[in-house]
């Protein structure tokens, strides 16, 4: 084994070792205070069958009906849109490309608002995919228009512009809709507060998404080089961006329609994994789900442990850390273009 590998495994194995030991601490976290060896018996017997009932039926309850279920939406909806913001940034070959930048997020959570309104709950995702296939359509149909000196922004331009008219019918739906306007509110925060019936299906799909995006790893790789050079080399550049974006789009869709919209976590992330692993897409891809896991449980984590915190939609954490990183690689990227 080189070195190389070596490190890839280390750093794999660190990373799911750190996320393992930051979900078992945030278990501790809360209102009720609750030993470690009560939540190892817990988690033990409803993992691994181990029954050892050393504990109450009110920790059972709390540990794993309650805390471990809102730490499971953190980690499943944190790798998601890490996956979906890495394929993004390779896919259309920009640094800043990210599901909430993109205006996907927006465009999910509008379709979750039009399901909420039309009383349609049951079809939450469906709703909310539609509206981010469309947003993600939108957006691209207006960046192909674009001219020389602007063709490195034009897709990020177009992209703000369309999140501010989806965030505008949004306002708009909860204006018109005054009685519903508590439940639609929810969409423009975040919140990992809604993980009833919902944390099952966001695993199957978020794990679809990474199982897709794995597939085509060796073709990202190549993608990331320029779509010519990709059709040279016998990549079918349409049909994997086709169906990489449609499995992004679905995975951001269904981790908006219950989460509400959680920005920058599909741009910070995949930034921070490039520097450490290298931009290998077979590497960089599950580390993006664990770090964008990492990530997300981190900012749910201080509005849990700092109560002044606790009214503190995730979502506002998550832009605090990302409107600053955000700007530092707009100025990179724009140093380098000159």
């Amino acid at each position: 084994m080189n070195d190389f590998t070596m490190k890839q495994l280390l750093i794999v194995t660190g990373s799911c070792s750190l996320l393992i030991l930051a979900a078992l601490f945030m278990l501790t976290k809360g209102s009720a205070a609750i030993e470690v060896h009560t939540i190892i018996s817990v988690v033990s017997e409803q993992l691994l069958g181990f029954s050892s009932h050393d504990f109450s039926a009110i920790e059972e309850v709390i540990v794993w009906n309650v805390r471990w279920q809102r730490i499971a939406l953190a980690l499943l909806v944190g790798s998601g849109l890490a996956i979906s913001g890495a394929c993004f940034q390779t896919i259309f070959k920009n640094p800043l490309a990210d599901p909430f930048l993109l205006g996907v997020s927006s465009g999910a959570a509008l379709g979750a608002a039009v399901s909420i309104i039309l009383q349609c709950t049951q079809f939450l995702i469906p709703f909310a995919f539609s509206g981010a296939i469309l947003s993600l359509a939108l957006v691209y149909l207006v960046s192909r228009q674009k001219t020389i000196a602007g063709a490195g922004h034009h897709l990020l331009l177009a992209g703000i512009a369309c999140s501010a008219l989806l965030n505008a019918l949004l306002s708009a739906s909860m204006a018109l809709n005054a009685n519903q306007i508590h439940l639609i509110v929810f969409w423009l925060m975040g919140s990992m507060t809604n993980y009833m019936d919902s944390l099952l299906p966001l695993f199957f799909l978020v794990s679809a998404g990474l199982a897709v995006a794995m597939v085509f790893a060796r073709d990202l790789d190549v993608l990331a080089l320029g779509d010519e050079e990709a059709r040279f080399l016998g990549v079918d550049v349409n049909r994997v961006k086709f169906l990489l974006l449609v499995s992004s789009t679905l995975v951001t869709g269904a981790c908006v329609s219950v989460s509400g919209i959680i920005g920058f976590i599909g741009l910070i992330v995949p930034h921070m994994v490039r520097r450490i692993i290298g931009p290998e897409h077979f590497m960089l891809l599950p580390l993006s789900a664990i770090w964008g896991a990492l990530f997300l449980l981190a900012a749910d984590s201080l509005t849990r442990i700092f109560p002044p915190l606790s009214s503190i939609p995730v979502g506002v954490i998550t832009a605090l850390f990302g409107s600053p990183f955000f700007l530092y690689i707009l100025y990179v990227t724009g140093r380098r273009r000159q």
